[in-house]
């Protein structure tokens, strides 16, 4: 397939009190503390980077993420997964209520969760949803390329991905796999360039990230990657957008309401910033914009303080 192409970008995980951008003012008063998805922080940190506000994120995955803030301990939690309840391996809801945490549901954008694989790969251009059941499912006898297809190489297929307590794989594991377990015997980070890496290193290699992780990637190892057409669909903007492609999500910011109040003037003049600005980041970040009518609603959200999950999110 011909590749999808994105312009170079910087990225990395930081703690910023940077320079404001003309016409905002620099906040004073306590860090901001983010938790949650290694997908979603690149679009937490640019906005960060940008307002002036003392932004603490740790990427550890959106469900550990949810860990520290249904316990009090983060003021947003990066998720690219709604927030998980009964029925579901933690529910979070449960805890965040349990222990006082009201939060605001935030839609921010649209993912795709992409097939990445190396560029010297030319076989495995074109997966279908079949096939990567065969590759990822725990009772799977698939461990070569030839047993796919047997005109692929009888090589070793070097899995690699996301770990637990990442969103990612919760929404890879629900889509792909339809509630079979999930193979456990793949290299797993949360660091996203060290995904990146792995893949780039072997011709081998092939897992499973965001759209906006894979555009974003920079230098020598963007020639050595390439991402795969599940069922002959590519996860463009158009296609993810549509609903055509497969693997499409929203992605989300959670806000603690107790952030909200007494010292948390930081944390609301920070997540209305957020919620001005995400539309036109999220494209710069790589990500797909939700229609502009989820972003006025969004505000009105904020604004009127409407707590609790959305169920359309979960449909």
């Amino acid at each position: 397939m011909k590749k999808l192409i994105a312009l170079p970008v910087a990225g990395a995980l930081f703690v910023a009190g940077c320079a404001a951008e003309s016409g905002t003012a620099a906040a004073d008063g306590e860090t901001i503390v983010v938790s949650g998805s290694a997908t979603v922080e690149p679009i937490t940190r640019h906005i960060a980077q940008r307002t002036g506000y003392t932004v603490d994120i740790t990427a550890d995955g959106s469900t550990d993420g949810f860990e520290a803030f249904c316990a009090g301990d983060s003021d947003i939690n990066n998720s690219s997964v709604a927030i998980p309840g009964a029925g579901e391996d933690t529910d979070f809801q449960a805890m965040c209520a349990d222990n006082g945490v009201e939060y605001i549901e935030l839609p921010i954008a649209l993912d795709a969760i992409t097939i990445v694989k190396n560029d010297a790969n030319n076989w495995a251009t074109d997966l279908s949803m079949e096939q990567l059941r065969e590759i990822w499912s725990a009772d799977s006898s698939v461990t070569q390329w030839a047993d796919i297809n047997p005109a692929w190489p009888a090589e070793d297929i070097t899995l690699v991905g996301r770990p637990k307590g990442s969103g990612t794989l919760g929404v890879f594991d629900e889509i792909v796999l339809g509630g079979q377990t999930m193979r456990d015997d793949y290299a797993a980070t949360d660091d996203i360039n060290e995904l990146l890496e792995w893949i780039a290193e072997d011709v081998n290699a092939i897992g499973f990230m965001g759209v906006g992780n894979y555009l974003a990637t920079a230098g020598p190892i963007r020639d050595k990657i390439d991402n795969v057409l599940i069922d002959g669909i590519a996860p463009t903007a158009e296609q993810t957008q549509s609903g055509a492609y497969p693997m499409s999500r929203p992605l989300f910011i959670y806000v603690n309401v107790n952030s909200l109040n007494g010292s948390g003037a930081n944390v609301e003049g920070f997540v209305t910033e957020y919620l001005n600005r995400v539309e036109s980041v999220v494209p710069r970040e790589y990500f797909y914009t939700l229609p502009e009518q989820e972003y006025d609603a969004a505000r009105q959200r904020f604004e009127d303080r409407v707590t609790g999950p959305e169920e359309r999110w979960r449909a």
